[in-house]
């Protein structure tokens, strides 16, 4: 009795679930119970949730071993946000959504590394953080992650890669990361064997140059992003700064609303971006600051992803600046978070909601940012100012600038 009122309660569980994602995605939205068109044909948009009830059923009635419900319960959910294809769009646990927090304030335990899945289904870097346990043993944007403590990652599974990373997140605790790098065409092996440490973002600095040069570098989008960039840009407009460098090269993203006070900074009455959403409704995200009067060049590379490419291409649309290095990452979608309170657990959900453009309709996603001066750089763990004399790209930046 006490195993059918768990079958029980979890297939409605589940049913709610179901028609929770479909009321909040919008996309291909279909009803519990198949419809009938006029033809009597079950409508191709509608899909039964409870199908899978009789291989429930099989289960409860012929499997041997005990069954751990938690787990069935857990792994399905995942599975319906897996079969949609789109790495990020995922089911979160409870422990999930507590990490999500810590990393969207800054601060947590791992080895510093942003990933994503590719078009084959690899973990790709897409930037290792600054002044992280990856980033000192010379991990870099594009590597490909195949295993983790000798562990092979499964395809299209970000989120047990980031687990096994982080792993209990104690500091201190030892990691065997193994990554494939291609180089000259070659595709060479390599092991890392990294430290977790506590890792805390400060994301950004500035120093004022010779000629009246400002260097701005953000690493990535946080809360406090839009509040640290508007004091970067007033002392330096006091020391005299005449022209702005913003570095954008290894961010791979954040918070969209962080990017809108730096623009707001940036850009006088203006659009930032275009946001095509499920229903295929536009709205603009517009600018509403005071702007700034200098000649502004954007530093882009391969680990530029997502928010970073927002600013970079409200930027150039709207011919606020240019853009030199290297052809960005290509993820113009946006993901937004959904809490949900299930029987006392907060779980919640990650969805990919929109797409977005710049002003101009420049589209981002899967393609990415081609730089109006490209310029090649080997080392993509030794960039910024404090590295001058080896960086390629902040030196053609600066010399245009002069």
């Amino acid at each position: 009795m006490i195993k059918n009122k768990k079958i029980t309660a979890f297939l409605v569980l589940m049913i709610f679930l179901c028609s929770f994602v479909s009321y909040k995605a919008g996309k291909n939205s279909a009803g519990i119970v198949p419809q009938s068109n006029s033809s009597g044909k079950k409508d191709e948009n509608s899909t039964d949730y409870g199908s899978f009830k009789p291989f429930v059923d099989a289960i409860k009635d012929k499997y041997y071993f005990d069954i751990d419900y938690d787990k069935m319960n857990t792994e399905i959910k995942k599975a319906i946000f897996s079969s949609l294809g789109d790495p990020y769009t995922q089911y979160m646990t409870e422990k999930d959504m507590k990490e999500l927090q810590k990393t969207s304030t800054g601060k947590f335990v791992g080895i510093g590394v942003q990933v994503s899945v590719n078009d084959k289904g690899e973990i790709v870097v897409v930037a290792p953080i600054k002044g992280g346990p990856s980033q000192k043993a010379g991990i870099q944007a594009e590597d490909i992650i195949i295993k983790v403590d000798d562990q092979e990652l499964a395809k299209n599974d970000l989120e047990s890669a980031v687990k096994l990373m982080r792993g209990e997140e104690k500091a201190g605790t030892e990691v065997k990361v193994t990554i494939k790098r291609v180089v000259d065409s070659e595709e060479k092996i390599l092991d890392f064997t990294l430290k977790r440490e506590e890792i805390t973002t400060e994301s950004v600095s500035s120093k004022l140059l010779d000629n009246g040069i400002l260097y701005i570098q953000i690493t990535n989008f946080a809360e406090k992003t839009g509040e640290d960039f508007e004091k970067a840009v007033d002392e330096g407009l006091k020391k005299g700064a005449k022209s702005l460098i913003i570095d954008l090269r290894n961010n791979p993203g954040g918070l969209v609303t962080a990017v809108k006070q730096v623009a707001d900074k940036i850009l006088p009455d203006a659009t930032i971006m275009k946001v095509v959403d499920s229903k295929g409704h536009e709205t603009l995200e517009k600018a509403s600051g005071s702007g700034l009067d200098m000649p502004i060049i954007v530093l882009i590379n391969k680990g530029s992803a997502s928010a970073s490419e927002v600013l970079s291409v409200a930027l150039h649309d709207n011919k606020k600046a240019q853009l030199l290095g290297e052809k960005s990452f290509g993820k113009g979608i946006i993901q937004s978070i959904f809490p949900i309170n299930n029987e006392g657990k907060a779980e919640g959900i990650k969805i990919t909601i929109a797409e977005y453009f710049g002003p101009n309709g420049t589209k981002i996603n899967k393609v990415g940012l081609e730089p109006d001066y490209k310029v090649e750089q080997k080392n993509y763990s030794k960039i910024g100012i404090e590295h001058l004399d080896i960086d390629p790209q902040l030196q053609k930046a600066i010399e245009l600038l002069k």
